[in-house]
Formats: structure tokens, C-alpha cells, sequence
């Protein structure tokens, strides 16, 4: 109450009252005093604080009013609300038009790229016991260097071994004196027959000219008789005419002697031919014969020849083995076929070491990784530059990205240990990884239905780490780079598990087979 005893709210300005609240009838909940509402007639603070200035309110109200002023948020702060809820509405429809490059992702290890130079085992060339190791697992070695020192189970075996041998080089050259001995007769037959058919043929020549002889008497005989007949025929028919004899009978006796003497000589003549030709057949037979005979002989020792050189070859063989069963009994020293570092030792040499077979593991080296010089000529393609790269990664990619991905692709790579952070979408702005080209694509998938891909370190990026830190088996990641899309059309994409999209032309910087060629 003011100082006249009146209502406390009589000095007031019709204004305030009119704001004020109506107070509720009834006592409240709590004991708490009611919380004013403002009523849409009710003043603003700027109102209050004029009131305040023109000594219009009483004190408690101008404690009221000085904290609404302090509560009141700045003008600043108002305007970056808004605007930050502003950008919070419109940012995801912005994401959807930033562009997104879709990527295939592998996983895999960094590997050799030759094959020589993978890990390998180190395999015992004899039976026997580990007798001493030269090296200890993680020690580098050189090629050459002895590994370990082994010993046979028998150590009279080399003995009865080179025994072996000597009886085995025996039996080789009495083979090989038989096939000289062969060789040698077969010459010989070669030679006789070779003068027994020089022989044939000569007395073949001496009947076929006896058949030519006979055969040109035979002609003269054949022309004495044609001229002897028609002779005695006249004399004959003369001597017989009506007109008289107007030849003697000695004469008809005489043409008839010297006809009947032709006769008789063609029939000898006719003889000597036939003589002469069984003559001609035999001796033809006869050179056939020594023909025939002489090339049985011939083939006969020639058959014992390729006995005499099978045998030869046999002995030949078990004199190789022996040899190498000989080299491999006095090979009781293992020595490094690589330059590399000593992995596992898989045998030890305490209380006399243990029994290994030939070839059983021993140890597993790794060899340095080494760039070596492509094959050159004509036909062979060229990898990279010069060399071909000492270390690759090899990924495992699934099936369903397979027809995505080609030779010369693209990619970026995560080593295990390497700290790097990744954006998948904007390869540009990751940190820590490094650059690959896709080098090689396997045709065929393994038994868990993945694909391997083979990723060289890309010439026209960051070099990748040292081979004294990037090691053989160091885990990778990998993203193969496609095409570049929205963010939108990216999750579209996803959430209706589409494929990602690839250009079907083929590139003309890369060989879609074959080694990559770079320019």
C-alpha cells in the first residue's frame, strides 16, 4: 500500500495496471506465487524500461524489468540463429548436387611382383639329421651363404654308392664295345654285299651279251634259211619241168643240202637263244638273292645295334642317377639361393637334430625385392619405363564389381601403419594414402568367389613408401576410382542397389589386356 492507505496499485498509470496480470482466485498449488502470463495487450520491455525512467513503477517491478533486460538475447545473436537454421534446412539439399567419385573397394597385402622373389622354403636335398645351423631367424644372407650342415643317417652309403658307379660305368662300356663290334660288322656286310652284287652284275652282263650273240646268230640263220628254201625250190621245180631237166640232180642235191643245213643251223641258233636267256635269268636271280641275303644280315646286325644302343641308354641312365644320388649324398651343405632375410627356422639341430627327408622344408627365406629389367625383343610388351615395379598390392575384389574394373584404372591405397585419413568420395582431399594404377586383373575367381587385382605404384603420383617399411604382407585398402557422379544420384544408387556406372569406351591411354603401357 502506498502512503495514503490506498491500493498498491493506485499510484500506477492506467497503462500498468491495464498490463498487469489478473491474479487467480484461490490459493496455489505449492504455495508458489503464480507466474505472470503475458496477455497479448501486454507492454514490451522497451515500454518497461520507459516506465522505469519516468519513476512509474515501484521497486519490486524494477527488479521485474531489469531481468527481462539481461534475459533479452543480443540483436547478433538473433540474426546468426536464423541463419544457421537457415543453412541446416538447405545443407542436405545442397550435399545431394556435390559431385561424389564412385569407387570399387578391395582389400588385400602388399606382395613381390616377381615370383622369384616371394618367400620361399628352403628344402633338404638328402635323407639325414640337421647337424648345424649357420643362421639365426631375422639374419640377412647373401646368395651362396650356408644356410645349415647336414649329415646322412648312413655314413657308408657314399661308399656302396661310388661301388654302385663303377659297376654301372663297367656295364656302360661293355655296352658301348658292343655297339662298335655291330657298327663294325655291319661295314663289313655292307662292303661284301656291296662286291658280291658288283659280281652279280657282272655275270649278268656276260649272259645278257651271250643272249645278244645267240640272238644275232640266230638273225643269220633265220636269212640263210629264207635264202636256201626258195634256192632248192627252183632247182627243184627246174629239174622237174616238162621242157626237160634244165638243171642236173646234182645240182637239185646240192640246194637241197644247203637248205636242210639252215634249218639245222637256225635250229641250233634258236637253241643257243634259249640258253643264253635261262643263262640271263639265272645270274638276274642270282643278284637278287645276294641282294636279299646280304640286306637280312645287314638288318639282322642292325637290330642288334639299337639292342646294344638301348642297352647303352639304359646303363647311360642308371649312371645319371647314381651321379645324382652321389651329388646329392655329398650336398650335406644347404647354402642360400637369394640374397635375403632368414624368416623361420623350421628344424632344429638339438640332440643330434631331427630326421628330414629329401626335400622337407628346413627354413623360409625372404628375398630382397629387387626391380629387374623386362625381357626385351620382338612380341614383349614392356611393363613400366624401364624395370619392372619391385613390390605390388594385391586386392581381393568381389564378383559383382568385376566388369567395372580394367588394366590402367586408377586407384588409392591405405597401408597398415600409415596414418591417413580418407574420403572415399573425394580422393583429392585424403591425407596418407597413395596413388596406383590397376596393372593386372585375374581371369578366374578363387574359392571364395573373389577376384585378385594387382595395383602398381603410379609413376605420375607419390612415390610409395620404402621397401624397409613397406614389407611383404603389410595389409592394404584400396579404391579403385570410376566415375565421378552426385552425392544424390550416389545414394539413390545405393539405397536401390544399383551397380556403379562405368563408360562402356574403351580408354585409349591403357591396353583393356596385357601389360600396362604408359607414354
Amino acid at each position: 500500500m502506498d502512503a495514503a492507505g490506498g491500493h498498491p496499485q493506485s499510484g500506477r498509470s492506467p497503462a500498468l495496471r491495464s498490463a498487469d496480470p489478473p491474479h487467480p482466485v484461490g490459493p496455489q498449488r505449492g504455495g508458489s506465487p503464480p507466474s505472470p502470463a503475458r496477455s497479448p495487450k501486454q507492454p514490451m520491455i522497451g515500454e518497461l524500461t520507459m516506465a522505469v525512467r519516468h519513476r512509474k513503477v515501484s521497486s519490486r517491478e524494477r527488479v521485474a524489468i531489469s531481468a527481462l533486460q539481461l534475459a533479452e538475447p543480443p540483436r547478433l545473436t538473433r540474426h546468426l540463429s536464423r541463419a544457421v537454421l537457415l543453412v541446416l534446412v538447405a545443407l542436405p539439399f545442397a550435399l545431394l548436387l556435390v559431385p561424389w567419385t564412385q569407387t570399387v573397394h578391395g582389400v588385400g597385402r602388399a606382395i613381390a611382383f616377381n615370383p622369384v622373389q616371394r618367400p620361399q622354403f628352403v628344402v633338404s636335398p638328402i635323407e639325414g639329421r640337421i647337424k648345424k645351423w649357420y643362421v639365426v631367424e631375422g639374419q640377412r644372407v647373401q646368395a651362396g651363404e650356408r644356410i645349415v650342415e647336414m649329415v646322412d643317417n648312413d655314413p657308408n652309403l657314399e661308399l656302396r654308392l661310388l661301388d654302385e658307379e663303377r659297376a654301372i660305368l663297367d656295364r656302360l662300356r661293355a655296352a658301348e664295345g658292343r655297339v662298335k663290334d655291330i657298327e663294325a660288322r655291319i661295314r663289313n656286310l655292307k662292303s661284301s654285299r656291296q662286291l658280291a652284287i658288283d659280281v652279280q652284275r657282272s655275270i649278268l652282263g656276260q649272259e645278257q651279251a651271250r643272249v645278244q650273240a645267240a640272238e644275232q646268230e640266230l638273225i643269220e640263220a633265220r636269212a640263210a634259211l629264207d635264202a636256201a628254201e626258195p634256192n632248192y625250190r627252183r632247182q627243184r621245180e627246174l629239174f622237174e619241168s616238162r621242157q626237160g631237166s634244165l638243171v642236173s640232180q646234182r645240182d637239185v642235191e646240192l640246194a637241197r643240202q644247203v637248205f636242210e643245213t639252215a634249218q639245222a643251223k637256225l635250229r641250233q641258233a634258236e637253241a643257243r637263244v634259249k640258253i643264253a636267256k635261262a643263262g640271263e635269268k639265272a645270274a638276274i636271280d642270282n643278284l637278287e638273292k645276294v641282294d636279299a641275303d646280304t640286306a637280312a644280315m645287314i638288318n639282322l646286325e642292325t637290330a642288334a645295334a639299337r639292342a646294344a644302343e638301348a642297352e647303352v641308354a639304359a646303363v647311360r641312365r642308371d649312371k645319371a642317377q647314381i651321379e645324382v644320388r652321389i651329388a646329392r649324398q655329398r650336398a650335406q651343405y644347404v647354402d642360400a639361393p637369394v640374397d635375403g632375410v632368414v624368416w623361420r627356422l623350421l628344424a632344429n639341430a638339438e640332440q643330434g637334430g631331427i630326421l628330414v627327408r629329401p626335400g622337407e622344408r628346413l627354413a623360409i627365406l625372404v628375398p630382397d625385392i629387387k626391380a629387374e629389367n623386362p625381357p626385351s625383343g620382338p612380341g614383349v610388351s614392356t611393363l613400366t619405363e624401364n624395370t619392372y615395379p619391385g613390390i605390388v598390392t594385391e586386392l581381393h575384389i568381389d564378383g559383382n564389381d568385376l566388369p567395372l574394373l580394367r588394366p590402367g584404372d586408377k586407384a588409392r591405397l591405405q597401408f597398415e601403419g600409415w596414418p591417413a585419413v580418407q574420403f572415399v568420395g573425394w580422393p583429392s582431399v585424403a591425407v596418407g594414402t597413395f596413388g596406383g594404377l590397376v596393372y593386372l586383373v585375374d581371369p578366374t575367381a578363387d574359392d571364395k568367389g573373389r577376384f585378385r587385382i594387382l595395383i602398381e605404384p603410379d609413376p605420375n603420383d607419390r612415390p610409395w613408401p620404402d621397401q624397409q617399411y613397406l614389407r611383404q604382407g603389410v595389409r592394404a585398402q584400396g579404391w579403385v576410382l570410376l566415375q565421378r557422379v552426385t552425392l544424390g544420384w550416389e545414394l539413390w544408387r545405393q539405397l536401390n542397389g544399383f551397380p556403379p556406372v562405368r563408360e562402356t569406351q574403351e580408354s585409349k591411354s591403357y591396353q583393356p589386356l596385357g601389360p600396362v603401357k604408359r607414354k
